[in-house]
């Protein structure tokens, strides 16, 4: 009982500080701002937490929740390459000097987290090593993986291949052939098949940004309404065929995902969002993504046996204050480094 309660209270609390300060703005003529990124980054960052909630303190509200949390990943793969696409054709030289603007952004909060979680496992009795420190979360990988392929093809052999949009296709076929191969030989397996494509889309999205922008807010309600729709039939498809291997759990689920951002691109270009505690969310979510697990493993070292609502209420609660002071921590360092 006291586990849906809190669950219930878990719930109401993403609702408002979701929904709060949310005016319908029928004038507004954008979509992917930094306040509509933000806006959704600070949503979905909890519920990439939920999923990963141990197995132990799982309960039925936090796995409905985090069931959509590949979404939210998507939309991190998504806006991260829509920034750098758009950053690329708007900051002059900033290809000249993209790992020294991406890197510390990306690794400094990696790499503190990681002496973090070496603390932890010393705790624990466990050995650590200098690889303890220096190897990044898995998705941190990935997304930088991401990075090189776009700055191999935006950089470093845009004139060989015509630019324009031949980097658009190139970009999709390493992304799409990338994805295909860990799904059907296991080959370059690294996870997050499906969500990774939200690269693309992200690119997809800020080379088209004026065609887009005029779709999106031409009929804005009735594609609102006809995609919430067809958002609701796939969804109740891939519950339906998600047990059949590819079609099911790899071509129907990247429909859907296509098909609720789509949806929540659509519905946010029509709204004024965002809040203060949103923000604040959105504005720490990689550092929240980073440290969740690490204090999952706190909380179950120093106070095994929780209830379930409380382990989750008290984890999310710990992750965002910590992750407040990686990121304050991580922005003093890399102000240290712009200056040199």
């Amino acid at each position: 009982m006291l586990t849906y309660a809190l669950m219930g209270l878990l719930v109401l609390g993403l609702a408002i500080t979701t929904l709060w300060g949310v005016k319908y703005e029928p004038s507004k003529d954008s979509f992917m701002s930094v306040e509509d990124t933000t806006f959704l980054r600070g949503f979905w960052c909890i519920i990439v937490v939920l999923v990963h909630v141990p197995e132990l303190y799982q309960n039925r509200i936090q796995d409905m929740l985090g069931s959509f949390a590949y979404i939210g990943v998507t939309f991190f793969f998504m806006t991260s390459a829509y920034g750098l696409k758009w950053s690329m054709e708007h900051k002059p030289g900033y290809m000249k000097h993209f790992w020294r603007r991406r890197l510390p952004p990306i690794l400094i909060p990696a790499f503190i987290a990681n002496l973090l979680n070496c603390c932890i496992l010393l705790a624990k009795g466990k050995e650590i090593t200098f690889f303890s420190v220096v190897n990044v979360n898995p998705w941190v990988k990935v997304l930088l993986i991401n990075y090189v392929v776009f700055w191999i093809i935006y950089y470093l052999i845009p004139s060989k291949i015509g630019g324009g949009i031949w980097q658009e296709i190139t970009i999709c076929i390493v992304a799409v052939g990338w994805s295909l191969t860990e799904r059907l030989t296991g080959y370059l397996a690294m996870s997050w098949e499906v969500e990774r494509l939200g690269f693309v889309y992200g690119i997809l999205l800020a080379a088209n940004y004026k065609r887009v922008n005029e779709w999106i807010h031409k009929k804005w309600l009735v594609k609102s309404i006809t995609l919430m729709v067809v958002s609701g039939v796939v969804g109740i498809s891939y519950l339906k065929f998600k047990p059949i291997e590819f079609y099911g759990d790899y071509l129907l689920k990247i429909v859907l995902g296509i098909v609720l951002t789509a949806f929540v691109i659509e519905i946010t270009s029509g709204f004024k969002v965002g809040n203060r505690v949103n923000r604040l969310l959105g504005s720490v979510s990689y550092e929240v993504y980073l440290l969740h697990e690490i204090v999952f493993s706190v909380i179950i070292l120093l106070i095994p046996g929780l209830n379930s609502g409380v382990f989750i209420i008290g984890s999310i609660a710990i992750t965002v204050i910590l992750g407040v002071g990686l990121k304050k921590i991580s922005d003093s360092i890399m102000r240290i480094h712009i200056k040199q």
